[in-house]
């Protein structure tokens, strides 16, 4: 689902938000509305750059019930709470994050688990291949320049099919490495 806005800065009582479809909003209406709600203090529109500023009393009224407010006006299906941690970090990045999460949880399961099989197990491979998903499944541009698919490659061809865990793990070390630039490359700039 494309987000129809971003957390731009989260201060108590103060929240600037950057909101693409507030261009085709009569702003003037949209900043009465919000106003209008109780706990409001201000309400400031830039429309050329796309933002509202919102400074709010958090005793009559909550972030996540002004944030659900803006949500349903501007027809945001979900309001996702990792937005408090990660908000400030575009979409395409965030699930990135999340993917490698998992890929990294199942890792450490196969991980722990290994000691006790002397071969392979479908966890193993559930690992492996959450690994390559998440690994594959972020950038747009020629996949195989990226340095986690060129390490997976190399650590499995040099490891061997008997190592496929080790191969994973080294690959998903990159990933996340590779996450890390992307998230400070690709954060919303504070204004």
């Amino acid at each position: 689902m494309k987000h129809k806005f971003y957390l731009l800065h989260d201060l108590p009582g103060r929240l600037r938000l950057h909101i693409p479809a507030i261009e085709n909003q009569n702003y003037e209406e949209v900043q009465s509305l919000f106003s209008s709600l109780k706990g409001i203090e201000q309400v400031r529109i830039e429309p050329i750059i796309q933002t509202m500023l919102i400074q709010y009393n958090s005793d009559e009224i909550s972030r996540n019930h002004l944030l659900r407010s803006v949500s349903l006006f501007f027809h945001q299906g979900t309001f996702n709470p990792l937005d408090r941690f990660i908000g400030h970090i575009k979409p395409n990045v965030r699930r990135g994050i999340f993917r490698s999460l998992i890929a990294g949880g199942l890792l450490l399961v196969a991980y722990l688990q290994k000691s006790s099989y002397k071969h392979p197990t479908a966890l193993t491979y559930c690992a492996v291949i959450a690994t390559g998903y998440a690994v594959l499944s972020h950038g747009t541009k020629n996949k195989l320049h990226h340095p986690d698919i060129l390490t997976g490659i190399l650590s499995l061809g040099s490891l061997g099919p008997a190592n496929i865990l080790h191969g994973a793990l080294v690959t998903w070390a990159v990933n996340v490495l590779e996450l890390v630039h992307e998230m400070r490359d690709n954060q919303v700039v504070y204004l």
